[in-house]
């Protein structure tokens, strides 16, 4: 114990035993600093106060560091009791008398340590002023440290005191191991600034004398990025990297504004050179690969995911290469990168998920019932479970499926809804449509405004023959959104099929075209309409190109009846063979083919 620190005080032996007692006291925030701290530069001393809060508050009784970790400087008792009073105001959450007696130990000391301490409870509490006056004392102490300088110029624009801040921020810039970094460090700062002006004027300052740099290049596109002028970004990214070719942050910006721009192909361009450039690179390749799927290139994209399949992954990139590759339909790829995932211990019930997941949309009910059974918790653990009931309906295990919804727990009233609507979906299966149609209301008694809800309801609604309430659940959704093309669509198709209103079904399915011209099931049942109409040669364009994005079994037997009618019987009759073979009990198929098929 360092003796010489007690030499000036009195001999009074209470004194000296609070000094004893003392020697075992924590100085949260104190005891943690080398002893290089005070003054010198130190990387990374204070990377993230608000991070560095929770040792304010440990227990005094639990770290064996002493006073002798406090600067020499002559302990008197006035300093011992200031500090002892401190630390004990922040036991009992006095935060305002704990600042005070830290900042005024660190004024009398000259510590950067207590300063340090004494800008750390003014975080618990929430003072300005108080965080200001540390945050200034601990920056004229620790001069050199490049931390604290960010703190105090950070502080100074806060107060809007951009004159003093500029000051600081050139500073962090000197104090850096070089300009690029430092650079970055002091832009960095502004990133909170609201208004614009000051925002350019401020970079302006900051950059000056240095505008043809890369990297101020960089943090001007940047700029002009975050405030919407795209066309000045892209001139400073082209600017950057005429200066630094290379620049890999100034490729990925431009990137980035190119996505923006709706400019795919020129941003693939540019990710397809830093790949040749950085082959090893996994996020590289792994963007590339998200932009080809999404541009449609699915060769393309094929290619770069099984690169990154051939190599070491981690899960994340893992789970990712594997729903790429469910988008291009490569699902057994998908299959394989998902069963990698699984053998990761905690990412096991996730890829067990989607594992099930995929084989159930692959109508393999029976294995995505064993794969969703492997679900044992994550975050998909309910969803898992209302897929396993969805599943056993599938495979006619109606009893099953029930029996697990009988028995759910749901946390929320959002999973109640959700069981319910499985339930009615499984009813509707089971072809208890009135049971179906009741389970419905009964979610809508907990989610009223639910579109999905009232659209599930209204397509039981003509099950049930019960036209009138479909058209009600369809103005409601309508009501809502207008353009709602799938409502418009059901509610346009069920009167061309079920009544007599043609010219309204048409109406409603024109506007439902005009909001999505592609949709396989709106292009269905223009056809249909066009062919109530007696307009069967329109009506076959339209039927051709649903059946030729959709080979559906109903569309087979709208398209197939046209055709008929028209008097192409033999190409007729190869639509509805090839329908049959693989949907034998189809309803609305068998009953087409029933009347013209003798």
């Amino acid at each position: 114990m360092p003796f010489k620190l007690f030499t000036k005080v009195t001999k009074n032996p209470f004194l000296a035993w609070l000094l004893i007692i003392a020697s075992s006291i924590t100085f949260s925030g104190c005891a943690s600093v080398s002893s290089t701290d005070n003054g010198a530069k130190q990387p990374d001393t204070t990377p993230a106060l608000q991070q560095d809060v929770s040792t304010s508050t440990k227990s005094v009784a639990t770290d064996k560091k002493t006073v002798q970790d406090l600067p020499v400087n002559e302990m008197t008792g006035g300093l011992l009791y200031d500090l002892m009073l401190a630390e004990m105001a922040l036991q009992r959450k006095d935060y305002d008398l704990a600042f005070e007696k830290y900042y005024r130990a660190a004024q009398q000391t000259r510590d950067s340590r207590l300063a340090k301490k004494a800008t750390r409870v003014t975080l618990f509490s929430k003072n300005d002023e108080q965080t200001f006056k540390a945050v200034q004392l601990w920056s004229e102490l620790q001069p050199d440290n490049i931390d604290v300088q960010q703190i105090y110029a950070s502080s100074l624009i806060t107060r809007k005191q951009d004159q003093q801040a500029m000051i600081y921020l050139k500073k962090i810039i000197s104090l850096s191991g070089n300009f690029d970094e430092g650079f970055q460090r002091a832009v960095g700062l502004l990133d909170h600034i609201k208004e614009p002006e000051r925002l350019k004027a401020l970079f302006a300052q900051l950059a000056q004398g240095y505008e043809n740099r890369p990297v101020v290049k960089l943090n001007q596109a940047k700029l002009s990025f975050k405030l919407g002028d795209t066309a000045g970004a892209e001139r400073y990214l082209n600017e950057a990297l005429a200066l630094k070719p290379d620049y890999l942050d100034a490729n990925m910006l431009k990137i980035q504004l190119l996505k923006k721009q709706k400019r795919p192909q020129e941003a693939i361009a540019i990710l397809e050179k830093l790949v040749t450039k950085q082959p090893d690179s996994i996020s590289l390749r792994l963007e590339l690969a998200r932009m080809l799927v999404a541009a449609k290139e699915y060769q393309q994209a094929d290619i770069q995911i099984k690169r990154l399949a051939d190599k070491d992954l981690n899960p994340e990139v893992l789970f990712a290469i594997s729903l790429l590759a469910i988008e291009i339909n490569h699902l057994d790829d998908a299959r394989e990168y998902l069963e990698r995932l699984y053998a990761f211990r905690l990412y096991a019930s996730e890829a067990a998920y989607f594992i099930a997941q995929l084989e159930a949309g692959r109508e393999n009910y029976a294995e995505a019932e064993t794969w969703f059974k492997r679900v044992k918790h994550g975050r998909y653990t309910f969803e898992a479970w209302l897929g396993l009931a969805v599943v056993y309906s599938q495979q006619k295990k109606f009893d099953q499926a029930f029996k697990l919804l009988d028995h759910s727990q749901a946390n929320n009233s959002k999973q109640s809804k959700d069981i319910l609507q499985i339930k009615a979906e499984i009813y509707s299966q089971a072809k208890d449509y009135k049971k179906a149609y009741e389970t419905y209301t009964q979610a809508l008694s907990l989610s009223p405004n639910d579109h999905d809800l009232l659209y599930g309801r209204a397509m039981l609604a003509e099950k049930i023959d019960r036209i009138d309430l479909l058209e009600k659940d369809l103005h409601t959704i309508l009501s809502e959104n207008p353009k709602d093309n799938q409502a418009l669509n059901a509610l346009g198709y069920t009167l061309a099929d079920r009544t007599d209103r043609y010219q309204e079904a048409l109406q409603y399915i024109e506007s439902a075209l005009k909001i999505d011209s592609e949709d396989v099931a709106t292009l269905d049942s223009m056809g249909w309409v066009l062919y109530k109409l007696g307009r069967a040669k329109e009506a076959a364009g339209y039927l051709k190109k649903a059946y030729d994005q959709d080979q559906d079994p109903e569309i087979a037997a709208h398209y197939g009846e046209v055709l008929w009618v028209l008097g192409e019987t033999q190409e007729a009759r190869t639509i509805w063979k090839k329908a049959l073979k693989k949907h034998p009990q189809h309803q609305v198929l068998v009953s087409t083919t029933g009347r013209y098929l003798k």
